[in-house]
């Protein structure tokens, strides 16, 4: 089913182990659910001109340093909206891992708590779980196997898990604890995310984000990354030593 997220915007688009290659990843990867036609899995190419469609007046910008994503904002004062993907790493082929949608309201183009609700569970269903953070905003999760199927529970310690915190981790190739809460995140949440803040009214949406992530896809992805960095370290290390071994000074 089309989702009805994108009845609200005035152009129509998108918003949180062993290792094996990424192009057989992505062969195998579901191609739902979905975040406005883009997918965890997409390959990188493919999932930039889905998203250059949903604008001809703003262009598609690459992220900093550019492998890790690209992103679309339609910077209109009364219809702000943001669209982010964030990609998998060499050595594999650069695939979609996480999809991000933000959108801000104004007085004169203003959406409602149920509005929004009601277009995310024609898209995907009844949530998982929902969690009222009070000044932190509402967060509903709809949490999905590993074949794409939703779950009609799920383990709440999932609920903490923090793609976005990921991310960075990817961007500067950081080392992935071994250890801590964010491990059965790693291993299960495969998800969409909505955090929804209000504004004045309960019933009135200041802003909303919403994202689709699979973490078990990123986390087998940046594993491999820093292998192979690990590995091109040691080796540029060993030659630096070679090197220092043989300036032998002459007494």
């Amino acid at each position: 089913m089309r989702s009805a997220l994108s009845r609200h915007s005035m152009i129509g688009f998108p918003i949180l182990l062993a290792l094996v290659t990424m192009p057989a990843l992505a062969q195998t990867m579901p191609h739902t659910p979905d975040l406005l036609g883009l997918y965890p899995g997409m390959p990188a190419r493919a999932a930039r001109a889905a998203l250059q469609k949903h604008s001809s007046q703003f262009q598609v910008q690459d992220n900093n340093p550019p492998e890790t994503g690209f992103s679309l904002t339609v910077a209109d004062p009364k219809h702000w909206e943001s669209i982010s993907v964030d990609l998998t790493q060499a050595p594999s082929d650069p695939a979609v891992w996480m999809i991000s949608r933000g959108q801000n309201f104004s007085g004169q183009n203003q959406m409602s708590v149920q509005a929004l609700l009601s277009a995310l569970r024609e898209k995907y269903g009844k949530e998982t779980i929902a969690q009222d953070h009070a000044g932190g905003g509402l967060f509903f999760y709809w949490i999905f196997d590993p074949n794409g199927r939703l779950l009609a529970s799920a383990d709440s310690a999932l609920t903490s898990c923090n793609a976005e915190a990921f991310s960075v981790l990817m961007r500067n190739h950081s080392q992935i604890p071994a250890t801590g809460p964010q491990q059965p995140c790693y291993r299960s949440f495969f998800a969409v995310v909505a955090q929804l803040n209000r504004v004045g009214s309960p019933e009135l949406l200041g802003s909303y984000k919403v994202q689709l992530v699979n973490l078990p896809y990123a986390f087998r992805a940046a594993t491999t990354t820093l292998r192979v960095d690990n590995n091109a370290n040691e080796k540029e290390h060993q030659k630096q030593m070679k090197k220092a071994n043989e300036n032998k000074p002459v007494f």
